[in-house]
């Protein structure tokens, strides 16, 4: 009894110490709803103001030039002013959108464990906005979903409303609609963020060089976020999801028959591993992008053969071609 005692005691140690040792992780956290201080402007007046301390934005964002930067605030504020514009701002900040804190600590959360994976690494630091879509000026203003980088990541709000946003995003279509939910933001910022910390090597430009680049960049972000639900991961529907889990024998078949992996023609890499609605090539039911989802089956793969490797080697081994043979895939699916 006294020899049971001892082992929980050991145990509770254990988990106490794991727990200070998780917690202990800081990081330099800057992060700012930027939106919502614009929404707050009573003038043209205090958006300068709030432009001129927040360059990032009015350069980085929405690409202001110092020809056409007097206007920005102007068309900006007007912007607020319109009741359209504004009723779209107010639903953005309802709970079921990005009202409250909600966002701020699944970020802080993700960065957090960013940091235990690469310690060192520095937290970029994160800007929220909401333009209507770039819908100031006369077109000569940029805007966009995400602006990404190791240093700064300026999240464009309105972009990720949804299928339940007022408005939708110009020229997104339905298959692209999945990645843009509110549910969905985190992890395509922790996704696009991944590429800062994956390395390749430079004269490697083979499809499947490509492909594993990508499976490191998903099972990075199923390894932050791992209870993020695949479907708002790869954009693709449930059904997509169990019939390409059903069938991925047959698609990698598609590629061993036809001698892909290592092609470097950029017109055929375009076909698997750009974003379309289908990849008809292997049939009118296969998922675009399908490289990419195959990508992550061999990283994935690879760390179930070599599970005491740490994440960052594998993100950060180049050899793409050596982990794909340590990896042992052939498209078979995961045993139940």
């Amino acid at each position: 009894m006294k020899i049971l005692y001892a082992v929980l005691f050991s145990l509770l140690l254990w988990s106490c110490s794991s727990e200070k040792e998780a917690s202990a992780v800081t990081i330099e956290w800057d992060f700012q709803r930027v939106e919502r201080e614009m929404a707050s402007t009573k003038s043209e007046a205090e958006m300068a103001t709030l432009l001129s301390k927040h360059p990032e934005i009015s350069v980085g964002y929405f690409g202001a030039t110092p020809s056409n930067a007097p206007y920005l605030a102007q068309d900006l504020f007007r912007l607020y002013a319109n009741p359209d514009l504004r009723k779209f701002y107010d639903q953005s900040q309802e709970a079921g959108f990005f009202g409250g804190d909600a966002l701020e600590k699944e970020l802080k959360e993700a960065f957090t464990k960013i940091q235990q994976e690469f310690p060192g690494v520095k937290t970029p630091k994160i800007r929220t906005v909401f333009s209507g879509f770039g819908g100031i000026g006369g077109g000569e203003y940029t805007a966009q979903n995400l602006v990404v980088s190791d240093s700064l990541i300026i999240v464009g709000l309105d972009y990720f409303m949804g299928s339940k946003g007022l408005y939708k995003a110009p020229n997104v279509y339905e298959y692209q609609l999945r990645k843009l939910e509110p549910q969905a933001l985190v992890a395509q910022i922790i996704l696009q963020y991944s590429a800062y910390l994956i390395k390749q090597t430079d004269n490697d430009v083979s499809l499947l060089s490509d492909m594993i680049w990508y499976g490191k960049g998903y099972v990075f972000t199923k390894t932050i976020l791992p209870s993020v639900p695949d479907s708002l991961l790869f954009g693709y529907t449930q059904q997509e999801i169990a019939e390409t889990n059903a069938f991925q024998k047959e698609v990698w078949e598609h590629f061993i028959d036809r001698k892909l992996l290592f092609s470097t023609d950029k017109a055929i890499k375009s076909k698997y591993l750009d974003e379309r609605p289908k990849t008809t090539e292997i049939g009118p039911a296969c998922p675009g992008g399908i490289g990419r989802w195959v990508g992550w089956r061999i990283v994935d793969s690879y760390w179930k053969q070599k599970p005491k490797t740490t994440l960052a080697k594998i993100l950060t081994d180049p050899e793409a071609n050596r982990l794909f043979l340590d990896s042992s895939y052939r498209g078979e699916a995961d045993k139940k």
